[in-house]
């Protein structure tokens, strides 16, 4: 029986030994889908609405996803400088839209809540005028104050994902050595249900997310996880970005290769602070 301190011991690498094998992670990854779409039953606004909402969420965001992947993925093999070199394995490209839609589906799920309710007629916390936001000072700080907290929590999800306990639910991501922007969101059910609960928040109406904004940064989002698997680097994006702490494709693709290292996923701020970024180990 391993101990507790042995399993929250970092994965060493993609290929790490599992104490409880893909054979059961890949069992609760199956479970959180089935959760996930069948808890549209419980919907107060009827079952139909809840469905018919999840079915649209996931057309727009499965296929708006799909569809910018392939433009950057385009876009990269005739621009860019190659970070790994001249390409010598499949891109995998099939797998990892397969996984990206999987991932859609989740996030879905979660997005049928607020577009349901709002359906309903009933009140959310998507508000579009600053008025309603409470004014144009409220919404920069708590526009700040949320993308601070959020990248924590993604950074520290990303770390706990790292370890021997949690790593069989990540481990598939990692299957794109040399990734494609197909792989930026190749995740599994449980890390889905782990990066996309957030949107759960927007059915609340006492959780004011001023529209525009949150639109602009959810897209600002999707936007960067392209870059950051692209495989290429574009000098201006990785001459700026960093100076703000926001990642880049040079920066991420180094987790990629090596899975002990450059783990923030929208800022690098905490892997400044906790010291994991790849040049800190070298110190």
């Amino acid at each position: 029986m391993p101990r507790l301190t042995d399993l929250l011991r970092p994965a060493a690498d993609a290929a790490v030994f599992s104490p409880h094998g893909r054979g059961f992670a890949g069992a609760v990854d199956r479970a959180v889908v089935v959760m996930a779409t069948v808890a549209g039953i419980a919907c107060p606004y009827g079952p139909v609405l809840w469905y018919k909402s999840m079915l649209v969420a996931f057309a727009a965001i499965g296929g708006l996803v799909l569809l910018g992947a392939g433009a950057a993925t385009i876009a990269a093999m005739f621009r860019g400088a190659r970070i790994q070199g001249p390409r010598r394995r499949s891109a995998l490209v099939g797998r990892s839209a397969g996984d990206t839609a999987l991932a859609a589906w989740i996030a879905a799920c979660f997005a049928a809540w607020p577009i349901a309710r709002a359906e309903a007629g009933e009140p959310i916390g998507l508000v579009w005028s600053l008025a309603e936001a409470g004014g144009l000072s409220a919404v920069i700080w708590q526009t700040l104050l949320g993308v601070l907290v959020l990248d924590a929590w993604l950074y520290w999800k990303h770390r706990l994902l790292h370890t021997r306990l949690l790593f069989p639910f990540h481990r598939g991501h990692h299957v794109y050595r040399d990734p494609t922007p197909f792989a930026g969101f190749a995740v599994g059910p449980v890390e889905s249900l782990l990066t996309f609960w957030p949107i759960l928040l927007v059915a609340f109406p006492w959780a004011t997310h001023f529209g525009p904004t949150y639109v602009a940064l959810v897209g600002g989002f999707v936007l960067l996880n392209y870059y950051l698997h692209c495989g290429v680097t574009y000098a201006a994006l990785e001459a700026t970005l960093p100076r703000l702490f926001v990642n880049t494709s040079a920066f991420h693709n180094r987790h990629h290769a090596n899975a002990e290292v450059n783990f923030g996923e929208a800022l690098t701020l905490w892997d400044h602070i906790c010291r994991t970024r790849a040049e800190d180990r070298r110190k």
